[in-house]
C-alpha cells in the first residue's frame, strides 16, 4: 500500500543520499561539432539546412535529390578538411613545444 506521503519521503530520503553535500568539479561536456569551433558550427548548419534550401529552390524530384546528395558530401568533405587542418595545426604546436 503505497501512499503518496511514504512515496514522497522515499523520493526526498532518495535526493539526500545520491548527491554529496560537498561541491565536485563539474565534468566537462563535449560536443563533436564545438570542438571545430565556429567554422564547424556553421559547416554542421550548412549541412542541416541545404536539404531544405534545396527542396524549395529546385522543384524537379531528380535534380532535387542529385543536389541533396551533393551537399551532403561537399559538407562531409568540408568538416575532413576542416578536422585535419586542425590536427596539422595541433602537431606543429607540439612540435614546436618539443623543440624548446
Amino acid at each position: 500500500m503505497n501512499s503518496p506521503a511514504i512515496l514522497r519521503q522515499h523520493v526526498a530520503t532518495e535526493a539526500r543520499t545520491s548527491y554529496p553535500d560537498v561541491p565536485y568539479a563539474r565534468q566537462q561536456f563535449r560536443h563533436p561539432r564545438t570542438s571545430y569551433g565556429v567554422a564547424g558550427h556553421w559547416i554542421h548548419l550548412l549541412a542541416v539546412l541545404s536539404p531544405l534550401v534545396i527542396g524549395e529552390v529546385i522543384k524537379d524530384p531528380d535534380k532535387k535529390w542529385r543536389a541533396i546528395r551533393l551537399a551532403s558530401v561537399g559538407t562531409a568533405l568540408a568538416s575532413e578538411a576542416l578536422w585535419t587542418h586542425r590536427l596539422m595545426k595541433q602537431k606543429e604546436r607540439a612540435e614546436e613545444s618539443c623543440q624548446r
